[in-house]
């Protein structure tokens, strides 16, 4: 996705007089939350407020797609929110946040690790970052991971859902124990949500239709993060009569004339529920070229861009009836949902991306870990966040944050989960049941 980018009209007034030229240029304000790599921004501080007491927070994520606006935009509206409310306390002083930010090309189609491990380097060497929030593609979240874990810095995922990141916790503690997820639920709960909801889809088709809803169709990026839902997915569909007849991995440089191809392949095998697994620019792709192509299948799975309000427009109405899963939408999920939504829109103009809805979460969370240990050092943090557990959880936007002996999140209704949302031909995404398997119904 391109950058966007911000016109201004610039008014330029010459006032000559004798040999004197005046030029006055009148800009309008920078918009609320406008991304900014390598600066630091301290939304919500008091003027003047010295350096030293400037808690630094790091945005590591693709700055110039939409996963790490995301980040960054809910990040810049709950520091905003903290530092406006008093900050935080530690030893009788008060401290505030900042946000830096450094784009780690990771959603780039020629994907260069070194780049985001550079980008990892200079906010902690040049940035002075104290802590990070971020991460979006697995391959080179992998690589950059590392750098962040050797300063023994506490790293809050918030786009990344492979298993392994938590696993490495489990694995090499001491290492690793600095990293814990906030967004999304990882691969498995994923695909484990997938399925469930199928089955539910799959019994809901046959009571209306009375049709033998038996045959189902995989599309997925040809990414580390989809091999295992994919595996997951095709090892227990079976069980239940359902034949996985089609599974499309396919390049992330794929355009409008393979997803034609892919969806031909899909019909021709006679799909009636299609899988998507999709973090970036395919999905808008696959759902024009479903479109054009009109295969007898319904589509219900991830596809990370059909969160965005924006996403009708950019499909043309292509996505009516896709059902796709989401982090938040306007619900009672918690008690911090709605507040959130309703701010993240009235600041924006736009919903929010799971990883804003991660970000805003992480800086919470972050305060909460600071006030806790009353310190800035991450190793006495952790202790804190792992009394984030079953029995206390954390009361977040984004649900009822349980960590797991990995720092995972744990899955569950009463704690986190995804909500599963469908496009209606009024252009208007709405949360949908899942009979109650994975969400109260009282929430659709």
């Amino acid at each position: 996705m391109e950058t966007k980018q911000i016109i201004a009209v610039v008014l330029i007034v010459i006032i000559i007089a004798g040999v004197g030229v005046g030029i006055y240029m009148f800009l309008p304000a920078a918009p609320y939350g406008a991304i900014v790599v390598g600066q630091l921004v301290t939304p919500g501080a008091p003027a003047g407020t010295p350096s030293d007491h400037i808690i630094v927070v790091g945005i590591l994520d693709p700055m110039t797609e939409i996963q790490g606006e995301g980040a960054w935009k809910g990040a810049y509206l709950a520091c905003d929110e903290i530092n406006t409310a008093g900050g935080v306390e530690v030893g009788g002083e008060t401290y505030y946040f900042g946000l830096i930010a450094e784009d780690t090309f990771e959603a780039d189609a020629s994907l260069d690790i070194s780049k985001g491990t550079a980008a990892a380097t200079k906010i902690i060497t040049e940035d002075n970052a104290q802590f990070i929030i971020g991460g979006f593609r697995t391959e080179s979240v992998l690589a950059y991971q590392e750098t962040v874990m050797d300063e023994k810095m506490l790293f809050f995922g918030t786009g990344a859902s492979t298993d392994v990141f938590c696993q490495n916790v489990l694995d090499d503690y001491d290492r690793y124990q600095y990293f814990f997820r906030m967004m999304p639920i990882n691969s498995t709960s994923l695909a484990r949500s997938l399925l469930t909801y199928i089955l539910y889809l799959d019994g809901y088709l046959t009571a209306v239709t009375s049709l033998n809803i038996s045959k189902v169709a995989i599309i997925r990026e040809d990414l580390d993060w989809t091999s295992g839902m994919d595996a997951f997915l095709n090892g227990y569909l079976p069980g239940y009569n359902l034949s996985v007849v089609a599974d499309v991995a396919f390049p992330i440089t794929a355009e409008a004339a393979d997803f034609a191809t892919y969806w031909q392949q899909i019909d021709d095998a006679e799909a009636q529920i299609t899988i998507p697994i999709i973090s970036a620019q395919g999905g808008i792709l696959m759902m024009t070229q479903y479109a054009n192509v009109q295969p007898k299948t319904l589509v219900a799975g991830i596809d990370v861009m059909s969160q965005l309000d924006s996403y009708w427009g950019e499909t043309g109405g292509a996505a009516a009836y896709e059902v796709v899963l989401q982090s938040t939408l306007r619900t009672n999920k918690t008690t911090r949902t709605i507040p959130f939504w309703d701010a993240f829109l009235e600041k924006y103009n736009s919903e929010p991306l799971y990883t804003a809805v991660g970000s805003y979460d992480a800086m919470y969370m972050l305060a909460e870990g600071i006030d806790r240990a009353q310190s800035f050092n991450s190793t006495l943090i952790v202790p804190h966040l792992e009394d984030i557990d079953r029995d206390a959880p954390f009361i977040a936007a984004g649900g009822r944050i349980a960590f797991t002996s990995s720092h995972d999140l744990l899955l569950g209704p009463t704690y986190s989960y995804t909500l599963f949302t469908q496009w209606h031909s009024n252009s208007t995404k709405y949360c949908v049941s899942t009979g109650g398997l994975l969400y109260p119904n009282s929430i659709v």
